[in-house]
Order: C-alpha cells, then structure tokens, then sequence
C-alpha cells in the first residue's frame, strides 16, 4: 500500500455497465464546532442540506448495492483539486482587483467586474471535473460485502 494514498470507505449505492454509483456521509466537523452559530462554513454547510458525498466511478469491481469500498486517491490528485478549488479563485480574484486598482476603478465598478472574474476563475475547475481528471485516480482498493440475509 501507498503512504500517498487517500482512502475512505464508501456505500455502493448502485451498479450499472462498467460505472459504479458510491455515496457516504459527508465529513465536516460543523456539527460540533463551538463556533458553529457564527461561523459562515457552517451556515453554507446548513444551506447546503444534502449531507451525503455521491460519487460516480468506472469501475468493473464485483460489488453490489449495500456492499461498502475502500477507495483510494493519489494525494497529488487531491491537493490539485483542493487548488484549483479553494486556492485558484481568490488568487485570481486578488490579481483581478489589484488590476483594477492600479487602472485607477472606484470600488463600485471594481466589485462589478470582480463577479465575473471570480466566475471565470472556476472554470478549471469545472473543466477538470467534465473531463473526468479529478476523478481518474480513484480506484476501489477492496470490497466489503454487505450481511445479506
């Protein structure tokens, strides 16, 4: 086993031609957190509702629904996710509005271009994910079959 490895255990949810649908409850210590009244992590992760982490593999495991998995990832593959995620925008949004500011822009036109830029600074991210290369390196390590009755 690789040290550089990621792993969690997933729930199959369901199985079908070559891809394999797993889900799992959503890590977050929100739930309690002391701050969790004032904190604006916690109020997105309230709004957000959906509790479970769905994912969607090809894979051609012998598994079935109600069976759990551990999946790996490369770590280099999480960490280039996680960048181009939380790490990517506000940098190009401090780019941006340092731009701005040195064109001389007042703070009104400033705030209206920065929405754009910060929409467009998503755009790897979401091309990485169409592409399927956030999700390339996952690969189920081991089966643990559900107790069937």
């Amino acid at each position: 086993m690789d040290d550089r490895m990621i792993r969690r255990t997933l729930r199959v949810a369901s199985v079908g031609e070559g891809r394999v649908a797993l889900e799992a409850k959503r890590l977050t210590a929100c739930t309690t957190c002391a701050a969790r009244a004032g904190c604006g992590a916690g109020a997105l992760a309230e709004m957000a509702g959906d509790d479970l982490l769905r994912l969607e593999l090809d894979s051609h495991a012998q598994v079935a629904p109600g069976d759990d998995v551990v999946v790996s990832m490369p770590a280099g593959t999480f960490l280039g996710a996680a960048g181009l995620a939380y790490l990517l925008p506000p940098a190009v949004l401090v780019l941006a509005v340092a731009v701005f500011s040195a064109l001389g822009l007042s703070d009104g036109p400033m705030a209206l271009l920065a929405v754009p830029v910060l929409a467009v600074s998503f755009l790897p991210l979401w091309r990485a994910e169409r592409t399927g290369r956030l999700t390339d390196g996952i690969r189920i390590e081991r089966v643990i079959p559900a107790v069937r009755n």
